[in-house]
């Protein structure tokens, strides 16, 4: 598209200083959000974009544009969103912060309201970068997983289009709608549950119980605490894997608590895991599983993930079906 020369050359003459701002900031921030698994994404504006947005009338002069860099930090839910605007105050001087939900809105309305930070580079003596890039205002977007996707999904297809179309407008309203109401329920998550009519199923009775009664054993200190698993969830998975490597998928269940409550009469009697400090607590019960600790249990077809804790501390010598770290 054409653009008016005399934001052509205003933007040629910022533009090395704000590819300043573009490294700068970026590589402050994707460096902290890669420690926390958040996605990032950094881009300075667009000359196209930059020209229709003054022409909006909404701006009175050049230092209120306050995205000529502009970035994302993904977060999973709105409660992150205190640390990274601590972080972002702390690296950087605050303009502005606008909260989600701080602009009026009527409550039949949905759009785009993610947090956003304003600010501008602290510019320090000895900071090797032009002092005039710490005049350059930038925003932070801390959208939630679901808003980025909305976000991503509709931007094209609603706001880049070639026409105005009354329906596109409805459509990613009501999927915003969709995503709100998806943002309630995890904010909301343990409540929710409360509320959710439960249905038996064998399978998910017996996981739940074995994570209680393996949680008991760490509570109690019949299992040290160090061996505590960092997913109980994924632990209770494991443990019914491996049952039923040698049970039939019918009896998986009832034969998963007649080992869960054989490893903790074992373990409460013995008292030999109250000091373990290596391993897992998954290898509890290899070790029992290994020594046929009740009728009809071995490891004849599970991958064992072999180690020195297995021998030394759950007298396992022989793995049918070792992993293979070579392979």
């Amino acid at each position: 598209m054409a653009i008016p020369s005399r934001v052509l050359n205003a933007y040629r003459q910022i533009e090395p200083t704000l590819d300043v701002v573009d490294r700068y900031v970026s590589q402050t921030l994707r460096a902290w959000c890669d420690q926390r698994s958040y996605p990032f994404k950094g881009r300075k504006k667009q000359l196209p974009s930059l020209s229709e947005k003054l022409e909006s009338g909404r701006f009175e002069r050049w230092s209120q544009v306050d995205d000529l860099y502009a970035c994302t930090v993904v977060v999973p839910t709105a409660t992150h969103e205190d640390a990274v605007l601590r972080f972002l105050s702390g690296a950087f001087d605050e303009v502005e912060v606008r909260r989600r939900n701080s602009t009026q809105k009527a409550p039949e309305v949905f759009r785009f309201d993610s947090t956003r930070f304003v600010g501008r580079i602290r510019y320090l003596p000895g900071l090797e970068i032009p002092e005039e890039a710490a005049g350059i205002q930038f925003e932070v977007q801390i959208p939630t997983a679901f808003e980025y996707a909305w976000s991503v999904v509709t931007h094209n297809l609603v706001y880049k289009t070639d026409d105005f179309d009354w329906r596109k407008q409805r459509l990613a309203a009501l999927l915003k709608a969709s995503v709100e109401q998806s943002e309630l329920l995890i904010s909301g998550f343990e409540a929710n549950v409360e509320i959710v009519p439960k249905s038996p199923h064998p399978e998910s009775d017996a996981k739940q119980e074995i994570v209680e009664i393996f949680r008991q054993l760490v509570e109690s200190g019949a299992i040290s605490r160090e061996l505590e698993p960092a997913s109980w969830s994924r632990f209770a998975d494991n443990f019914y894997s491996l049952v039923k490597s040698y049970a039939g998928g019918w009896s998986a269940p009832a034969k998963s608590l007649v080992l869960a409550s054989a490893i903790k009469e074992k373990v409460e009697k013995a008292g030999d895991c109250a000091g373990l400090m290596s391993g897992s607590i998954f290898q509890i019960a290899l070790g029992a599983v290994g020594s046929a600790i009740v009728p009809g249990a071995n490891l004849s077809k599970f991958v064992v993930v072999d180690s020195v804790e297995l021998r030394d501390f759950h007298n396992l010598e022989a793995i049918p079906k070792a992993f293979d770290f070579e392979g």
